[in-house]
């Protein structure tokens, strides 16, 4: 099993815990109000995020990627509420990335604030505004590449970095610009 680097990881955690705060702690928990034993209410669950790993298996090998390496909440970002994310390498016997597709019932705008999305470039993902952009940990010449696209007033980020130690063999940006492109006809409107 291939080790990947815990920066990225730590960075894409903590942009959802900024954007999570506390709330939605006790989503889908009862809730005693009076006499515990004969009364309840239960919070109404949330609306939930779009789910990365439904995209098919014939489109995600058909955009280069490696389905038997797929990793459903790859990096734990499903335990901050609101989050999803499927994760798979680039395929061939040496792969140098993963690509992670993380979907989020939070707004573009409101995950584009985070100070860690920096060096943002608005780009086209299909007929879909987005954004592109590489966090300040990624290096210069960056390690990886980000694009973020606004579905339905949520966000799906598509995330191409390197796998551990690999190094960089090519241009993380046209290699998430391609797998964005690829998959997008796949997300929800």
């Amino acid at each position: 099993m291939r080790v990947v680097g815990g920066r990225r990881f730590a960075a894409v955690c903590a942009s959802a815990l900024v954007l999570t705060g506390c709330g939605g702690s006790t989503q889908g928990s009862p809730v005693a109000r009076g006499d515990a034993s004969t009364e309840s209410t239960t919070v109404a669950a949330g609306p939930e995020p779009f789910d990365p790993c439904t995209i098919p298996k014939s489109a995600v090998t058909a955009s280069g990627l490696d389905v038997s390496t797929e990793r459903p909440d790859f990096a734990g970002i499903t335990t901050y509420p609101g989050w999803k994310n499927c994760t798979w390498d680039a395929s061939g016997t040496k792969p140098w990335y993963y690509l992670s597709v993380m979907s989020s019932i939070n707004s573009i705008d409101e995950y584009l604030r985070s100070p860690q999305n920096q060096r943002q470039l608005p780009v086209q993902v299909g007929s879909r505004d987005a954004v592109r952009y590489n966090a300040d940990y990624q290096g210069n010449p960056p390690t990886g590449c980000d694009i973020v696209v606004d579905v339905g007033g949520n966000v799906i980020i598509f995330v191409v970095d390197t796998i551990g130690s690999e190094d960089t063999l090519g241009d993380p940006c046209a290699e998430v610009a391609k797998h964005a492109g690829d998959l997008e006809k796949y997300l929800p409107m």
